[in-house]
């Protein structure tokens, strides 16, 4: 039968007491989530539209707002890129950009296409 001196016992409690103090130190879920800044750049589909002005794209509010854009978007695919003067607009699907078909031609790029938005700055 082996017998715990109370010294030994001590020595157990202050290791169980160290991890709690270790444990403590990181912050909780929620703490992490609320320091997230807002995207720089999303993943969207264009879409060709005639009834839209060359050198134009028509925009979802709610997008715009969340990528910071206010005059101008850049559209980029596959290293080129272009910038549009951004019209603001409720009713559109938030991952749909409009465009002219004649911008989308100096893109090389067809309806319905992936493309990455920013603001322009």
């Amino acid at each position: 039968m082996i017998v715990m001196s109370s010294n030994e016992n001590e020595k157990e409690e202050e290791k169980k007491v160290d991890i709690k103090t270790l444990v403590s130190v990181i912050p909780p879920a929620s703490a992490l989530k609320g320091n997230k800044a807002p995207p720089k750049e999303k993943r969207i589909k264009i879409r060709k539209r005639n009834d839209v002005d060359k050198g134009f794209a028509i925009i979802s509010s709610k997008l715009a707002k969340d990528l910071g854009i206010t005059d101008n978007i850049e559209i980029s695919v596959k290293g080129k890129r272009i910038r549009l003067k951004a019209i603001l607009q409720e009713g559109i699907p938030e991952l749909e950009v409009w465009a002219n078909p004649q911008d989308l031609v100096t893109l090389g790029i067809e309806d319905n296409s992936t493309v990455t938005a920013r603001a322009y700055k």
